[in-house]
């Protein structure tokens, strides 16, 4: 819920800075470097501007994100919505290169070109490389808030043999007369407890990485769905194709991880993280209707947010994916290396596959 809280409140956050920029525009003085030089100078058209449209792509939208998202839990968790073992197979390979690609090829060039602009105040001009350094910052930051909570875990199984050592020695000394047969029992009861804890300490690990990727995923939905909002005539068709596309790839990238992490039985975890993705494009789209008349993309204050957050998600996104998916995947997974050379082929075709289309999709 956090999650969704933070992404939200984001959406609100960038409209108000935009409307705090026209007001900056009208009292700059005469001569000087003024946000009002970033504007396109067009004011709000309702008569080019269809209301319908929009709040029908709000819809389209929620629907295609929600079905990414939702079909890979719900095929995990109700055996009537079985979906084969191949399809879920291809959804997560395929989704990890969605992911790889939506950073390097819809995120990072979108950020240079947003920071890059002539309009902006001197600061973003003497030094090019701003998004870079943004993405690499924000990667860094997300490499030691996982390292802290993994270390923290990591301290608690450290404890576990002093448990099963106390539990054997508490049951040796309360009954010297146990069989052989009830002390086996025992010893194999303890290991079980054991085993099971680490099961669920490398569960947690594992869910830390899908929490940071989707937070990478939240950014970006906000400003897609705020450029959505925004757009018109053939501009607006050609970007909602393209975002129902997306989500619908991301969502069962992403969906599919959320389906493979370990949650108690009858947790509403997962349910929460597909809605979050589901609901938090829409909801950018929702805010951008919503301020519509006032909202300009081509302000200071707009780009330099738009820039700053699209950055930040490449960054999130390019770790998480390397990191968290591909390296999970292919290199520390012992038991990917050990499957059939068809399985391991295909994995790396679905992989391409799916980097490939996002990548034509930015064309």
């Amino acid at each position: 819920m956090s999650k969704l809280f933070i992404c939200n409140l984001l959406v609100f956050l960038l409209p108000t800075f935009a409307v705090a920029d026209a007001h900056t525009e009208s009292t700059g003085e005469a001569g000087a470097i003024t946000t009002g030089e970033c504007s396109s100078g067009s004011e709000f058209d309702a008569r080019t501007y269809n209301l319908g449209l929009h709040i029908g792509a709000l819809f389209i939208v929620l629907t295609t994100s929600s079905l990414g998202s939702f079909l890979p839990v719900m095929s995990k968790k109700f055996p009537k919505f079985k979906v084969p073992s191949y399809i879920f197979f291809f959804c997560k390979h395929f989704g990890t290169g969605v992911i790889v690609a939506t950073a390097f090829i819809h995120m990072l060039p979108s950020s240079f070109e947003m920071l890059s602009n002539k309009c902006l105040p001197e600061i973003w001009h003497n030094y090019s490389a701003w998004p870079g350094a943004i993405a690499m910052m924000a990667a860094t930051f997300i490499f030691f808030i996982e390292y802290i909570a993994i270390n923290f875990t990591h301290n608690i199984e450290q404890t576990l043999p002093t448990h099963k050592n106390e539990l054997d020695s508490t049951a040796t000394n309360s009954d010297e007369s146990t069989s052989d047969e009830n002390k086996n029992l025992h010893s194999h009861h303890s290991h079980a407890h054991a085993h099971g804890t680490l099961v669920l300490l490398t569960s947690k690990s594992q869910t830390i990485g899908i929490i940071v990727l989707e937070f990478g995923i939240c950014f970006h939905s906000i400003i897609i769905g705020l450029a959505l909002s925004v757009a018109t005539g053939s501009d607006f068709i050609s970007l909602l194709v393209a975002l129902v596309f997306h989500q619908m790839f991301e969502g069962l990238g992403l969906g599919s991880r959320i389906a493979d992490l370990k949650f108690p039985k009858g947790s509403i975890k997962p349910w929460l993280m597909s809605l979050a993705y589901g609901t938090t494009t829409p909801f950018g789209i929702a805010i951008g209707l919503g301020v519509r008349e006032t909202y300009d993309p081509n302000s200071a204050t707009a780009l330099i947010v738009q820039g700053v957050l699209d950055s930040i998600s490449a960054g999130i996104l390019l770790y998480a994916a390397l990191v968290e998916l591909i390296a999970n995947d292919f290199i520390y997974d012992s038991k990917f290396r050990e499957k059939p050379t068809i399985y391991q082929t295909s994995a790396f075709i679905f992989l391409l596959l799916g980097a490939g289309i996002m990548a034509l999709i930015g064309k």
